[in-house]
């Protein structure tokens, strides 16, 4: 369906003007749905707008030094916007507007539930909010704001909560037009489903709660998904073959240095001073440390190494427990064209607590550690 404007008249005939956002169904209620295969039934962009469906995990620090909470599409034409549909009959619980104040636009979130807010869905990077739906909340820079910095930019963002119903195929806005958006945030969290996740810090989050939407797509729509199902590595798009195809965040196992790791003593948000030790999204046979800001001398990035299965070096992650000795890890960015190569330093002090530090490949062996040591918790 295209978008249409907001009519003159939108305060008189406010139910002509939602209906101009359809294309679905009548709404029904939300509330003790049945949510599970097939409860999506509509993709979000139709399936010649995007050419790669990214899933769980993707990390691209320091914005995202954490595997991500949510997957998403990747723009066939960035700059031409299109339009998104609501995926399935849900209510609307909250509009965001994101400014980039260095870049000069602003962009959306909508984030939408049923069954009482335990299963959710989020969809970012919006370059619009459909008309009629705005109409229905009120003005967003009039609601919670804030201002932050993350990776190479500033924001101010502002939400209002609402409670605006939706049926699968709503057309909910746009996605594209922005520059240097490339393509279209889509995260599903389902508080249902016992996630066992050992990190008790993240848990008033969805982040925790992140499962795949191909669990929840019919059929034909995971028929189309999965042979453009993966990521970025290494300059080169790698499709995952592997199960589960979604992808995965929780890498946490508990008492060795495989997981998600939080700088002592800094906030938990935004990203940016955190490590993690895990794998691939789209190639889960290659070992990932993902490095925001915290290593003094490492840039942001990620970094991977070529495992090992025994003695103290690129020992794989689980191998990695509080036994007293220091660990070396040859870390590289996973390319053969870019071929930086440092030494990380990486000891756990205990069964929560590690220590990690960037030195330098002439600076040893014997390796020890520096004033330059982080650490972190979990």
């Amino acid at each position: 369906m295209k978008y249409k404007p907001m009519s003159v008249f939108v305060l008189m005939f406010m139910a002509v003007i939602i209906s101009s956002c359809k294309k679905g169904k009548d709404v029904i209620g939300p509330e003790n749905v049945e949510v599970g295969k097939a409860f999506f039934t509509v993709l979000p962009l139709e399936p010649e707008e995007f050419y790669l469906f990214v899933n769980l995990g993707h990390m691209n620090p320091p914005g995202h030094t954490f595997p991500s909470a949510h997957g998403g599409f990747y723009l066939t034409d960035y700059m031409n916007k299109r339009p998104v549909y609501s995926p399935a009959d849900m209510r609307i619980t909250r509009f965001k507007v994101a400014e980039h104040v260095g870049k000069g636009y602003s962009d959306y979130t909508i984030e939408m539930a049923v069954n009482d807010g335990q299963f959710k869905v989020m969809l970012g990077h919006l370059s619009s909010i459909h008309p009629a739906l705005l109409a229905q909340a009120p003005p967003l820079e009039d609601g919670e704001c804030e201002s932050y910095s993350s990776g190479l930019d500033s924001f101010r963002t502002c939400m209002q909560w609402v409670d605006i119903p939706v049926s699968a195929g709503d057309t909910l806005g746009e996605a594209g037009g922005n520059p240097g958006q490339f393509g279209l945030d889509f995260g599903v969290y389902n508080r249902a489903i016992d996630h066992d996740w050992q990190c008790k810090k993240l848990l008033e989050y969805d982040y925790p709660w992140a499962v795949s939407p191909m669990d929840y797509f019919t059929d034909e729509i995971n028929a189309i998904l999965i042979p453009i199902t993966g990521d970025g590595l290494g300059g080169r798009t790698v499709i995952r073959t592997t199960s589960p195809i979604g992808g995965r965040v929780n890498f946490n196992s508990p008492g060795t240095a495989q997981g998600i790791w939080f700088r002592t003593g800094a906030p938990l948000f935004p990203e940016n001073q955190h490590i993690a030790l895990v794998y691939h999204n789209a190639d889960p046979d290659v070992p990932i440390i993902s490095v925001g800001t915290s290593q003094t001398g490492l840039p942001s990035g990620e970094y991977s190494f070529t495992p090992t299965d025994t003695g103290l070096a690129n020992r794989h992650f689980v191998d990695v427990v509080s036994n007293g000795q220091v660990y070396t890890y040859r870390i590289h960015y996973p390319t053969p064209t870019w071929f930086f190569e440092y030494i990380l330093l990486v000891q756990m002090i205990s069964e929560t607590e590690i220590k990690i530090e960037k030195q330098e490949i002439t600076a040893g062996p014997p390796w020890e550690f520096t004033d330059n040591a982080v650490e972190y918790e979990r």
